[in-house]
């Protein structure tokens, strides 16, 4: 491993190398710059109350959960709960300059990528000689296949991703700054270095295996120093990590909070132990599938896109064989030294924190979670070029091939994440067996159907909608979101009746409730549109069997009387409206009316009278008090009043 040592040699920079890495890197993901906010970035952004609070929601960020802004109290999907703060105050500051106006958000996404990529590069500059070639040397090649992974194209393209970003940003920052000083020992370093490993573990928790990797690079690679060496560094690392642990416990709590009991949060759920433990296995073999070949890509691995497995699945065996390799090629490296010993160390410690086996994290995987071990394959692919292809040519041929794979699927696999629908309708080709893929396919396509001019294409649209929405379904039969999206695709076809089954469904189980009652009520007010009473019956009818609403009860009475000429039950729900509403002029007004046209003229008077107590510049309730008192034979009443009406509106009198 002589040839891998670094050079004692002061090390100059170059300013080539740094450029292209940064531009590369800039224009891998140029093409986001003008997306839209996508999945998450609700959570963090547009839909959190502390983030649209700007920078004097910044104090709150860092008080709290993460998830709280959005959730409007503390709630924890996962063990131990999320406490992100920096990463969340950036959006904040963003929101302040630009609120819901993405371009920022997605630029300053890029720009930290870019410059994660050049800081590793200059790390790596410490650590691996830069040989006569810089664009030959290790550095540079693992920056740029590093920077070029398809695998981080969640991290960039998804502005929520930023905690990721940010956490591995000032974690090569502050890894920079120790390497400075093991070079020059001036102790000034030291200081910047833990202040920027304490910014990365506010920006996410998971930079804390740094604490690990960065001593193991330095052990692996420094054969010059000795255990005792490493002291200092380690501790600048370990006080800020204990640190960010204290406040983070003193804020969120320890690790001991219950995971939702919920699929879509808990993957393993109804899972036996052993079943559970066997996926654990299986889902770590895909990781290292998709390292190696990462394809085909998708945001979306939720239950049932990955099966619970068992012991008998032979892949399952085939992972614990993998990581037991390299946990042994992990021990040997420790021992020897040995630089694929650091490799395997760098993976190991990468997807430790999200391989369910500490602690639940709420999911089976994501591809964003590899961000880390994607280091160890860069340096490994480096390192293979450069010690074992002795042709310059070859090796930049090689290089030229790697990146330029890398790059068009990086690239073209960017695009999927325009927007929310874009993505949805993309990845169910890879997640077909996902209920929350399938149901955003079809909440995807419904809001797609609504931008088609002609009919029929929307029907198409809201066709292949119900499919994949019955698919959501039929893996996961109790899924709210599906049955609530069901009702509105059908409404949007005009089967009413249908749509009214699917919201009742909701209702009956407290699912999805609140937009089943919105969507009941505009399901009626379509339904009278076209003319179709007694679906709009069904739906006013149902929403009050689960919620008193006088308004409600209004329109029912006013469907009865106007549109089905069922005076006696238009009667009975208006007067339940306006027991409620007694002061409300719309409900006296059509009360009025009921009980004027079914011959009550002396109670439509009092109606009408107090309508106009209420609403006074009302000139239909002046006009309908005139004709009741005319009715009763009150004429000099009845002209008083119609006056009144014509002189609020001229155009009654000719009517």
């Amino acid at each position: 491993m002589e040839n891998l040592q670094s050079s004692d040699l002061e090390i100059k920079l170059n300013w080539t190398p740094i450029l292209a890495i940064f531009f590369i890197s800039f224009g891998l993901y140029a093409n986001t710059l003008n997306f839209d906010f996508v999945l998450d970035d609700k959570i963090v952004i547009t839909n959190n109350e502390f983030t649209k609070k700007g920078t004097e929601g910044i104090k709150e960020i860092f008080s709290h959960d993460s998830m709280t802004g959005f959730w409007g109290k503390d709630k924890s999907l996962v063990a131990g709960g999320r406490y992100r703060p920096l990463s969340m105050a950036t959006h904040a500051m963003e929101w302040e300059l630009v609120e819901e106006k993405p371009f920022l958000y997605h630029f300053n996404n890029v720009i930290l990528y870019a410059l994660s990529g050049v800081l590793l590069y200059l790390l790596l500059l410490y650590l691996f000689p830069l040989g006569a070639v810089w664009y030959l040397s290790i550095p540079f090649i693992a920056a740029i296949l590093f920077q070029a992974n398809p695998l981080h194209t969640e991290v960039v393209a998804n502005i929520k991703s930023r905690d990721e970003i940010l956490s591995v940003f000032f974690a090569f920052a502050s890894f920079l700054f120790i390497l400075k000083f093991l070079k020059s020992r001036k102790l000034y370093y030291l200081p910047i270095a833990g202040l920027l490993f304490f910014l990365g573990l506010l920006s996410k928790e998971s930079a804390i295996v740094f604490i690990g990797i960065i001593p193991l690079f330095i052990y692996i690679r420094k054969k010059e120093l000795d255990i005792k060496d490493l002291i200092l560094p380690t501790s600048v690392l370990l006080l800020p990590g204990v640190l960010y642990v204290l406040i983070r416990f003193s804020i969120v709590g320890g690790l001991q909070n219950e995971i939702a009991s919920e699929l879509m949060n808990n993957p393993f759920l109804g899972a036996d132990s052993s079943d559970k433990w066997a996926t654990i296995f299986y889902v770590l073999f895909i990781y290292v599938k998709l390292l190696f070949v990462p394809h085909p890509l998708t945001h979306d691995y939720y239950p049932k896109q990955i099966e619970i497995t068992g012991w008998e699945d032979p892949l399952v065996i085939f992972s614990i064989l993998i990581h037991i390799g390299l946990l042994l090629l992990f021990v040997n490296g420790l021992r020897k030294r040995n630089f694929y010993g650091l490799l395997a160390g760098i993976y190991l410690g990468g997807i430790i924190l999200y391989s369910n086996l500490l602690f639940p994290i709420g999911t089976f995987l994501n591809e964003r979670f590899l961000y880390v071990p994607t280091l160890g394959l860069a340096l490994l692919i480096a390192y293979l070029i450069v010690t074992f292809i002795k042709s310059k040519q070859a090796q930049t041929a090689l290089v030229l091939i790697l990146f330029s794979l890398y790059s068009f699927k990086t690239y073209n696999r960017s695009f999927a994440w325009e927007n929310d629908s874009t993505l949805a309708i993309t990845d169910i080709e890879n997640s077909g067996n996902s209920a929350k893929c399938n149901m955003s396919a079809g909440a995807a396509l419904i809001e797609v159907s609504d931008s088609k001019r002609k009919n029929f294409e929307k029907k198409k649209d809201l066709g292949q909608a119900i499919k994949y929405l019955k698919k959501s379904l039929e893996i996961y039969p109790t899924y709210g979101p599906p049955i609530l999206l069901l009702g509105n695709a059908n409404t949007k076809l005009k089967k009413y009746d249908q749509a009214v089954l699917y919201y009742q469904s909701c209702l009956n189980t407290n699912n999805q409730a609140v937009f089943a009652l919105q969507n009941l009520e505009f399901l009626a007010q379509e339904a009278i549109t076209d003319k179709q009473f007694v679906s709009a019956e069904s739906a006013y009818i149902l929403y009050l069997k689960h919620k008193k609403n006088p308004k409600i009860e209004e329109k029912l009475g006013e469907l009865y009387g106007k549109d089905m000429g069922e005076l006696e039950k238009s009667i009975i729900f208006l007067n339940k409206a306006y027991n409620s509403l007694p002061n409300d002029a719309s409900i006296v007004q059509k009360l009025g009316v009921a009980f004027a046209i079914s011959g009550n003229n002396e109670r439509a008077a009092e109606l009408f009278k107090r309508g106009t107590v209420l609403d006074s510049a009302n000139a239909n309730l002046w006009l309908n008090l005139g004709y009741v008192h005319a009715g009763l034979g009150n004429q000099e009443e009845s002209k008083r009043c119609l006056n009144k009406a014509y002189e609020l509106d001229p155009k009654l009198k000719t009517e």
